[in-house]
């Protein structure tokens, strides 16, 4: 007779399993995905800090003047008339309302591209070694960029509203040079490197 085959298996020894260990290619970073483990650059959280900053002074001035939009424009339109240029009560109202809609308007768009330049620059750090250049370098470009546009803006919109710098406590007067100091830190830091970092 024959044996069973459970029995016949626990005759025979087991052979001895062979040593082997497994190891990627490429070490996993501590920060368990592509992400720089060094963090934001000083560059990147000056330029996060100096946008906020401006973000903040753009929207106060905006609220200044939406709150004193009759005082503002009355004194807007007394500054142009005493110009002596000749231009009739509708065409002095047009300028007026020409020149707060576009600076409202410049504003809004700059405010856009920071947000843009600086998600590039966020994203960018977050990419593998072959497209963080790219980005760096797009997104300082970005960021120089608005920062310088928005730092002229600022000192534009000074000169515009230097005729109602007695409303709001001449806040109209030193909020705007606010901002184009903050712009400018923006544009410095952009320009340092800030994605180079």
């Amino acid at each position: 007779m024959t044996e069973p085959e459970n029995t016949r298996r626990e005759l025979r020894p087991q052979p001895e399993r062979p040593e082997f260990a497994v190891q990627p290619l490429r070490p996993r970073q501590e920060s368990g995905g592509t992400r720089d483990p060094r963090g934001p650059s000083v560059a990147f959280r000056m330029a996060l800090g100096a946008w906020a900053a401006v973000t903040v002074v753009a929207l106060a001035l905006a609220a200044v003047v939406a709150l004193n939009y009759d005082a503002v424009r009355s004194a807007l339109e007394t500054a142009v008339s005493d110009d002596g240029s000749g231009a009739t009560a509708s065409e002095i109202s047009d300028t007026v309302t020409v020149t707060l809609l576009g600076s409202a308007a410049v504003g809004a768009v700059l405010l856009i591209v920071a947000a843009l330049g600086l998600s590039l620059a966020a994203s960018g750090r977050s990419r593998s070694h072959g497209a963080l250049s790219g980005l760096r370098s797009l997104s300082g470009v970005v960021l120089l960029v608005a920062g310088l546009a928005a730092t002229g803006a600022f000192v534009l919109f000074w000169s515009f509203m230097s005729d109602a710098g007695s409303v709001a406590a001449g806040a109209l007067q030193w909020a705007p040079l606010v901002g184009a100091g903050c712009a400018g830190i923006a544009a410095v830091a952009a320009g340092s490197g800030l994605s180079g970092k």
